[in-house]
């Protein structure tokens, strides 16, 4: 028997902090399918049971159209048994409130532990608000899924908030929990029987997400219960950096821009980090035009991170506002290091035209 689990889908998520309108309608439909591309994905790998582990939507009020979407999906994939945990995006009767009769092929999960059990030897459990003292340990012949939604914490201290003091859970003869929370795919022991997962989002939607994102496949055959993260993302979000010490000149600069950028497909987002360092008179250059790649991505934007490199004697015998500037600025024992170059770096830009950065 398969298995998916999977979190944090987040739909309803408004996605307008970068995207233009358009796009950001464009995002959150793609978001809002990919509910039914992962079922539809998981149910052609022959998945007949899918663990949603919190935070299906993004706010707790989310759209008519978007809860209804999610039953109607359901609904059309009778012979896949659906487990909804929801999680601190979600509402507690988010889906009841749109039908009083919820599909028969799905379970919510409560406050208090609930335990079922789809076929022989296969417990799953859940709860809103899980309390490990109240936590039974489970029949040691079965196979044992629990489903949380929250953040790991170490120790053994009470439930407070989204916090999941694990080492509670230890000896209740667990073989899998299915965590949701946390945006990117992780795995660790909870102890000689029992891992845990994170699956993180199957839809990134910021750059703060970036990497793989997917889901986990389980896949257990009766006395053994296997697990892998499956990539799932319809467009990828990239951090690449782009070092531009001793670049000379704008043509030079668009050149690494692009080798930094190479081999990411076009339909995905990229924030292009610039670092290294440069001197005053790169300022004017590493202002690149963000319309050159957004021509070739979905989104996609430059970011200077690199370090201003001052040299007192470039400027020692400079006769120009610039170099008076500059000495006065680096002769301030009121400033740090860093104060300093901020100070220098706006005034530079000022004095080029530019808008200073504050």
């Amino acid at each position: 028997m398969k298995l998916i689990h999977c979190a944090d889908l987040h739909l309803d998520s408004p996605m307008t902090a970068r995207l233009s309108d358009q796009k950001a309608r464009l995002r959150r439909e793609e978001i809002r399918q990919s509910f039914r591309r992962l079922v539809e994905e998981g149910e052609a790998k022959g998945a007949e049971i899918f663990l949603i582990a919190g935070d299906l939507f993004d706010e707790k009020t989310p759209t008519k159209r978007s809860r209804k979407y999610v039953l109607d999906v359901i609904a059309a994939h009778p012979s896949v048994r659906f487990y909804y945990l929801s999680g601190n995006h979600d509402g507690k009767e988010t889906l009841q409130e749109v039908s009083p009769t919820l599909p028969e092929n799905l379970v919510l999960f409560g406050e208090d532990w609930q335990t079922d059990c789809p076929v022989p030897h296969l417990t799953i459990t859940g709860s809103v608000k899980p309390d490990p003292e109240t936590l039974m340990p489970l029949p040691e012949d079965s196979c044992n899924i629990l489903l949380l939604h929250g953040q790991v914490a170490n120790g053994t201290g009470k439930p407070a908030g989204d916090l999941l003091y694990l080492d509670r859970y230890k000896e209740k003869n667990l073989d899998y929990l299915a965590l949701g929370h946390l945006h990117s795919f992780s795995e660790e022991r909870l102890d000689a029987r029992a891992v845990y997962c994170y699956s993180g989002c199957p839809e990134g939607r910021g750059f703060d997400e970036c990497g793989e994102k997917g889901y986990v496949l389980l896949d257990w055959d009766g006395k053994t219960l296997s697990h892998s993260f499956v990539p799932f993302a319809k467009r990828k979000i990239h951090r690449v950096e782009c070092d531009v010490t001793d670049c000379s000149s704008t043509l030079e600069l668009e050149d690494r821009i692009d080798r930094a950028v190479s081999g990411i497909p076009e339909e995905d987002y990229v924030r292009v980090v610039l670092c290294g360092s440069y001197l005053p008179d790169m300022l004017s250059i590493l202002a690149p035009d963000d319309t050159r790649l957004s021509d070739r991505f979905f989104y996609a934007e430059v970011v200077n991170a690199a370090k201003l490199k001052l040299r007192r004697e470039d400027y020692e015998k400079d006769i120009s506002l610039k170099g008076e500037f500059v000495r006065t600025v680096l002769s301030d024992k009121t400033l740090t290091p860093e104060i300093a170059e901020q100070v220098i770096l706006c005034g530079l830009r000022a004095l080029t035209g530019e808008e200073p950065i504050l």
